[in-house]
């Protein structure tokens, strides 16, 4: 027995004897690296170090093609010198040593590629704290009211009928109460570790819901962001309804029977055919007033699935998100939909080329995993409100079948 308490205890000197070793040999490269960082480093190597700097990036683009800026930026040249010109009339200036255009270069840049805020410093050869902090200058400068408000607001009761509607025989007279189209869209967001579940979307995606009413001639009239992922189009239009949407009285929007119905929302028959490429592919014809209302809401309604197309095809920080706070991202996109209605009114190829776009709609009721609107809106509205809605809506339909039908008489006796 001594012998082998012996043996154990040479062999645990021995494996406290290679702990030290190792021990050692730790601290003798540690060592190392400290007279490395002493005696090679004296001084710190530069980061950016590239001959171009942010200015005569941006300097370059202004004075370049035409499509460069459009396309580095995502505007043309002369709508960056007016909204050079609108943060200005902000109070937003250079700094010391960043000016005013670079200042508004990084915020289009960041919005238009939605690259990390370490790429957009080497681009711009500027600190992270740097891009960080003017960022967030523009934005709110672009989310102010000052700004917002006079690109962004909806319509008076005495507004004209929409070009769009009473010269489109198959819209008009039957919608020409209609202002727009209305509809909830999914922004994609990088939230902290405790908002991320709240941020998870029915299709477990991480978004943030916002509800967006547009006008036929593809500009926002009302936008609202920030809801959970997971909150329902109808829950968003009935909250902002008692709070700051306020439809003239006798109008309405068209929007998705997601929504539910009330007098300010006209939406579609449930479980009656209504997905347009279906029509399309088919070649087939109404068979009835609701079928026939359902095309014709579809075609009208289209128009909010364009302007989503284009913001989120021309700004990629809506489908790619950055890594800011919640209530800097929830604000991004209010501020793209300000310059885009900004857009749309002083750059007419642009404006031409957007509500020309052929985007496809591929909403269908009977599918829609948001179908019990009527629940949120029945909260906010009276039971006699819905039926008046309803009645509305029948009414349409028989005068659009009625049309419908002499056209179809019309066209057998050619």
């Amino acid at each position: 027995m001594p012998r082998r308490e012996a043996v154990i205890e040479e062999e645990h000197r021995q494996s406290l004897l290679v702990l030290l070793a190792g021990h050692i040999f730790q601290l003798a490269a540690y060592a190392a690296a400290l007279y490395h960082l002493a005696f090679t480093t004296t001084t710190p190597q530069p980061y950016h170090t590239s001959g171009l700097s942010g200015q005569a990036w941006v300097d370059e683009l202004r004075n370049g093609h035409e499509d460069r800026i459009a396309c580095e930026l995502g505007v043309r040249k002369h709508i960056f010198n007016i909204l050079l010109a609108e943060l200005r009339w902000l109070g937003v200036e250079g700094s010391r040593y960043v000016s005013l255009e670079e200042k508004l270069g990084i915020f289009l840049y960041t919005c238009t590629t939605a690259l990390p805020v370490r790429h957009i410093g080497e681009r711009f050869q500027r600190s992270n704290e740097t891009i960080s902090h003017y960022f967030r200058e523009v934005l709110d400068a672009f989310t102010e009211p000052d700004f917002y408000n006079r690109y962004v607001c909806l319509p008076d009761a005495n507004a004209p009928i929409p070009a769009y509607i009473l010269k489109n025989p198959k819209l008009y007279p039957f919608f020409k109460d209609a202002i727009g189209t209305a509809d909830g869209t999914h922004i994609c967001c990088w939230p902290s570790k405790e908002e991320r579940e709240l941020a998870r979307d029915r299709k477990g995606q991480i978004s943030h819901n916002c509800l967006v009413c547009c006008s036929f001639d593809m500009r926002v009239q009302y936008a609202v962001t920030g809801y959970d992922g997971a909150s329902a189009d109808a829950t968003m239009y009935a909250q902002s309804r008692l709070a700051d949407l306020h439809i003239p009285e006798g109008k309405y929007y068209i929007a998705d029977a997601g929504f539910g119905t009330c007098d300010n929302l006209l939406v579609p028959y449930r479980g009656v055919r209504y997905h347009l490429n279906e029509w399309q592919r088919g070649h087939l014809r109404p068979n009835n007033r609701e079928e026939l209302f359902n095309l014709r809401h579809a075609q009208a309604r289209n128009i909010v699935e364009r302007i989503f197309g284009v913001l989120k095809a021309k700004w990629g920080v809506l489908i790619r998100p950055v890594r800011y706070s919640m209530d800097i991202q929830v604000k991004i996109p209010l501020a793209l939909m300000a310059i885009h209605n900004l857009i749309m009114e002083y750059d007419p190829v642009e404006s031409l080329a957007a509500i020309q776009d052929p985007i496809e709609d591929f909403y269908d009721p009977a599918a829609d995993p948001e179908a019990g609107g009527d629940l949120a809106i029945s909260m906010i509205v009276s039971e006699e409100e819905i039926q008046r809605s309803l009645h509305r809506r029948d009414e349409i339909a028989q005068a659009m079948w009625d049309s419908y039908l002499v056209e179809l008489q019309e066209r057998e006796n050619l």
